[in-house]
């Protein structure tokens, strides 16, 4: 339990990463905003946590856009209370594609979204936190921010966040505000596992591609959220944190061309790839 009951702000709360975030900084006495442009989803959030005992409310955003975006900043600070923590969870996925056929027009929207969308909020929140000495802005990006993946949009728009995440982090930190990001690996959310349904995503695959053998949860990456907006981490700032685990590390290891025969124990679950 935190000695301060905080107020955190959750875009994209109202399912996958957010919903799993929102439910970390709840379980721990904090009042939380699901922010989302999905008023079902998020409302449905909130009466999750209500049910758990837990303090949240719902404000609707379209983080694509500036207007909608303030006016979440100004109406969380005078009907709320101030923001301490923001979490950046507001995204869209996009299916593998090559250039000459994913339609601009999803790139764009991929685009608004996930680096736009985070650019704004950071710009609506992160000054309020400066202005009061204090505050936590924590930025969803991925490892395909780092790691070639046909996801020309998705992986653009996430080395982006983590670029503005470093920028912010040394903009913000002489008045207190820390600002980091967290770099999921393959996440079982709810449009992950939409993609496993349609078949465009290998479950077994995804699994396999890890350190650990398992995909990311929600969870895992929200208690890695609430580290890092912790006193355990005060020092920590400008940083992209994998909660992966262990893809970014497996990925090369498991492709080196010596290892075939290696590990018996990889060979008992299917093909080292």
């Amino acid at each position: 339990m935190n000695a301060k009951q905080r107020v955190i702000v959750v875009t994209g709360g109202g399912s996958g990463i957010g919903r799993g975030t929102a439910k970390v900084f709840a379980a721990a006495g904090d009042t939380i905003v699901i922010a989302d442009v999905n008023e079902p989803g998020g409302n449905a959030v909130v009466a999750e946590i209500r049910r758990l005992g837990g303090r949240a409310e719902y404000r609707h955003v379209d983080v694509a856009v500036d207007a909608s975006v303030e006016e979440l900043a100004q109406g969380v600070e005078a009907q709320i209370g101030p923001a301490d923590v923001l979490v950046n969870s507001a995204g869209i996925l996009q299916n593998a594609s090559e250039i000459e056929t994913m339609p601009i027009a999803e790139h764009d929207r991929v685009m608004a979204i996930n680096y736009r969308g985070t650019y704004l909020c950071c710009r609506a929140f992160a000054p309020r936190m400066a202005r009061r000495g204090s505050g936590c802005v924590v930025n969803i990006s991925s490892t395909s921010a780092v790691h070639a993946m046909p996801l020309l949009a998705y992986g653009s728009s996430k080395a982006a966040v983590q670029m503005l995440t470093t920028n912010l982090a040394v903009e913000f930190g002489p008045r207190n505000v820390r600002i980091n990001a967290i770099m999921p690996g393959y996440v079982l959310t709810e449009q992950m596992q939409a993609r496993i349904d349609a078949g465009k995503r290998d479950p077994r695959s995804l699994a396999l591609h890890s350190a650990l053998g398992r995909m990311v949860t929600p969870a895992d990456v929200g208690n890695a959220a609430y580290f890092l907006c912790s006193e355990a981490a005060s020092c920590i700032t400008g940083i992209s944190l994998p909660v992966d685990a262990g893809y970014l590390g497996a990925v090369s290891y498991l492709h080196h061309p010596g290892l075939r025969g290696v590990l018996p124990h990889r060979a008992d679950k299917g093909p080292v790839f």
